[in-house]
């Protein structure tokens, strides 16, 4: 039987006896075994004496000054011996090992043995170390519940042991009963859930749309050989419904007489790899439920994440799920579904030729936004019965057309699926229960407790009490069928509509409420004017770009590239990055909107990895990247890409492959969508064009220099790469009116702050013209004005306010030109 101890509870064994030795002790007693126990690092028995915190150290020292243990004498009894208690340990811990049906005995059901058999050494050292019993016992029985339960406990303990002989009593037993047939299905029942059980199909949504490739799976089923269905699709396409949608067929006998009466069970293979601790367990889990499979032909077997068998269960010297499960596919014996993606598959399976050609693959498609509609037509009953809320038309039109527009890392039916599901608990969680259903509560809860007492005024011959109670309770039984006729059946008064759909769409991406739903179309209309009061002098630009971005916005561009891209052209200080800002916040609603790339930094070719990611085996694989993880975060975005005449070519070749298609593959294979981005280029060619005159052109010369500029872009950059772009723009220059209104834009913006502190500012338009004559300046455009303001107005201010607080606080204060210089008046 010592084959059948594993190697923690030989280790223990071996302790207890040195330690007997070591203390001169004549008998190895439970108290050994205890101490032993506890300090065997690394098995079950000791975490679970960690767990409640016993002292090895003051055992050992209990066990050593210990008078009731006799020295013993070297000559006559060289070995400590067991002593009978100790032996009594022993066998109960087989007993236990055999009552779980555990094909090992370890050091969990040693200390489940010493526990049970209450030895007064071991009830004394736990008493001593103040040890919660209970609690012990409880972490000790769920234990022994997560470890196998199917492998059988082989011969017994050696010849003349009480275990062995109780052992081999029942096989002599059963070998006597006349044989059964086995139907039973231990490992199946506890491993798996039958899809085609009644409670199951209660669970199950009805499954549109999939007719093919139900129809494509019974066939593969009725094949003689190689009869295992492989359902390949993209996350959340549906590729479990389809065979949910079998079982359900199943139940209803429409099916081929060949299918008839079947069972499909899905095998939870997390669960059948959990507990497995040593070397051969999880093999002989899964050979069980394999020989089950055999011997019931009815039964298909339905894998899920099927990728997971490669591997699964695998340690030094031992087998993985697949190479178990292979023979018995390619034979015949059982018949399997399995369902995973196309990337698990192409990693995990296609590899492995002898598994992949015992699978026939069944390609799962995306289904299209009608087929969708028509899915969760399908569903809807299942949602509004679990929310107790009502989903109008409307909102399932409006949970596919969002989904489409918005969640495009993710695939139908799933997204659409998530936002009518989410849509409805938000709803739900905002009825509060009313007053009549208060109550009917209320008064359940009384004839219950009332109850509770006339039962235990029974039981203690109160019959008076009892009696009283009784007639309570026939008076609150009547109130509350009055209750229940007044609150019966409320109808629902959650509604699910589109405006809540676009709230959740709104959760989660990011994107303004306003901006999803209806009011939009206002929104954009006004969206020059918008544009305008962020930007100055630059209207015809704003023009074009507002009226592409309603076009865009208003379903007349080709979907499948992204909202709108433009190269800005023009020298420095004009507002190329401010529009793009501004169209960040005005069409996006917020300035975090806006991901902006400096191009400067990718002029060497291996900065791609900046962007995309590192490549598989090199340093930074899976590290945050700056623009793909950016436009994951938040798809619905403004991307600058901003001089775009510095990047390298190879960072260059990537933008074709956002501007034609929409999106871009990282690193890690995954598809990003950018078709809910505006993608804006800016770039300084053509400069010395703006610089060779004064400020300002007249009609003419402006529309020569543009020729000009647009030539020079031509010849700059790449010819696919500008025919991908929807419109070129080129800035004009500024000339002193406009410097003047921007000084007048900067000044309000500072007005506003100082507001915020309780200080007017006042400013007459002489100190306009004043700063913006200061500010020309045609290589640095609008730039300068800022920090002219700091210096010409804001720190004089700053002067004055930190000289004031030691007298009265600063009011009003009012800034004028005098002579060339500025002045400041505090009132």
């Amino acid at each position: 039987m010592l084959e059948k101890f594993s190697t923690h509870l030989k280790s223990v064994l071996v302790r207890a006896y040195t330690l007997a030795h070591e203390l001169q002790h004549s008998v190895i007693t439970p108290e050994h075994l205890l101490w032993s126990l506890l300090t065997e690092k690394g098995s079950i028995g000791a975490e679970i004496l960690h767990k409640v915190k016993i002292s090895p150290e003051r055992l050992r020292a209990a066990l050593a000054v210990s008078g009731a243990r006799a020295k013993r004498d070297e000559l006559e009894n060289p070995i400590p011996k067991l002593a009978p208690a100790t032996k009594r340990i022993i066998e109960k811990a087989v007993l236990t090992a055999n009552l779980h049906e555990h094909k090992y005995v370890g050091t969990e059901h040693l200390l489940a043995s010493m526990l049970q058999m209450e030895d007064q050494g071991i009830e004394q050292a736990l008493e001593n170390e103040r040890v919660d019993r209970k609690n012990l016992k409880n972490q000790l029985s769920m234990v022994l519940k997560s470890t196998s339960k199917f492998p059988d406990l082989a011969d017994g303990v050696a010849a003349g042991d009480a275990p062995g002989r109780l052992i081999k009593q029942k096989e002599r037993e059963a070998a006597k009963k006349p044989a059964k047939r086995q139907d039973k299905t231990p490992a199946l029942d506890f491993f798996s859930t039958d899809l085609t059980a009644a409670e199951a199909q209660k669970r199950i949504d009805p499954v549109v749309g999939r007719e093919s490739e139900i129809e494509r799976v019974i066939q593969i089923l009725s094949r003689r050989t190689k009869n295992n269905p492989l359902l390949l699709g993209d996350p959340g396409v549906g590729k479990t419904a389809i065979v949910e949608g079998l079982a359900k067929r199943i139940v209803e006998g429409e099916v081929p007489s060949v299918l008839r009466d079947k069972r499909v069970l899905a095998l939870d293979l997390p669960m059948l790899v959990a507990g497995t601790i040593y070397r051969g367990e999880f093999e002989g889990r899964l050979k069980q439920v394999i020989d089950e499979v055999k011997a019931h032909p009815e039964i298909i077997l339905f894998i899920d994440e099927l990728h997971t068998i490669a591997g699964a269960g695998s340690a030094s010297g031992s087998l993985d799920a697949a190479n178990i499960l292979k023979p018995a596919l390619a034979r015949g014996d059982i018949r399997c579904i399995g369902a995973t993606t196309r990337e698990e598959y192409k990693k995990h399976i296609e590899g492995d030729s002898a598994l992949d050609r015992r699978f026939q693959p069944v390609q799962v498609s995306e289904p299209t936004a009608e087929e969708t509609v028509q899915i969760l037509r399908g569903v809807r009953a299942g949602y509004e019965s679990f929310h107790s809320v009502k989903i109008s038309d409307a909102a399932l039109l409006a949970a596919v057309r969002f989904a489409e527009r918005y969640l495009q890392d993710r695939y139908f039916p799933d997204k659409a699926i998530d936002l009518l599901d989410e849509a409805a608990a938000a709803v739900r969680v905002r009825v509060r229960t009313s007053e009549g259903e208060k109550k009917l509560r209320e008064t359940e809860g009384e004839i219950t407790e009332v109850r509770k007492k006339k039962q235990d005024a029974v039981a203690g011959e109160k019959f008076v009490e009892a009696l009283e109670l009784k007639e309570k309770e026939v008076a609150l039984v009547g109130s509350l069928d009055e209750l229940r006729k007044t609150a019966v059946a409320p109808p629902r008064r959650g509604r699910v509509g589109p405006k809540e759909i676009a709230a959740v769409v709104s959760r989660v991406t990011g994107v303004p409420a306003s901006e999803i739903a209806a009011e939009e179309r206002a929104h954009l209309l006004n969206l020059e004017s918008e544009l305008k009061k962020r930007v100055v002098g630059q209207d015809e630009v704003i023009h074009g770009v507002s009226e592409y971005i309603r076009r865009a916005r208003a379903g007349l561009t080709d979907g499948k590239r992204p909202l709108a891209s433009f190269l800005f052209m023009g020298p420095s200080g004009v507002g190329k990055t401010e529009l793009a800002k501004a169209i960040s916040e005005v069409v996006f609603g917020s300035a975090e909107s806006m991901h902006r790339l400096d191009m400067s930094e990718f002029g060497e070719s291996f900065t791609v990895s900046k962007l995309i990611g590192s490549p598989a085996g090199y340093v930074g694989y899976r590290d945050s990247t700056k623009l793909t993880d950016q436009i994951k975060r938040r798809p619905y975005s403004v991307v600058l890409f901003d001089e775009i005449e510095k990047a390298h070519p190879d960072v260059l070749n990537l933008l074709l492959q956002i501007l034609e298609d929409g999106v871009l593959t990282d690193a890690t294979g995954k598809r990003v969508s950018f078709k809910n981005s505006i993608i804006i280029l800016t770039s300084n060619v053509g400069i010395e064009r703006f610089l060779r005159g004064p400020m300002g052109f007249s009609e003419g010369e402006a529309e020569d220099l543009k020729k000009d500029i647009t030539k020079e872009a031509e010849s700059s950059f790449r010819p696919e790469m500008l025919n991908r772009l929807d419109r070129i723009f080129v800035f004009r220059a500024l000339d002193p009116s406009d410097l003047g209104a921007i000084v007048g834009l900067e000044l309000e913006r500072l007005k506003s702050r100082l507001a915020e502190r309780d200080l007017t500012l006042e400013f007459s338009s002489k100190v306009i013209g004043h700063l913006a004559a200061k500010s020309v300046d045609p290589e640095q455009g609008a730039r300068g004005i800022r920090r002219l303001i700091q210096t010409e107005i804001e720190g004089p201010l700053a002067e004055r306010m930190l000289s004031d607080q030691g007298t009265s606080k600063l009011k009003r204060l009012i800034v004028d030109l005098r002579g060339k210089t500025l002045a400041f008046r505090a009132q």
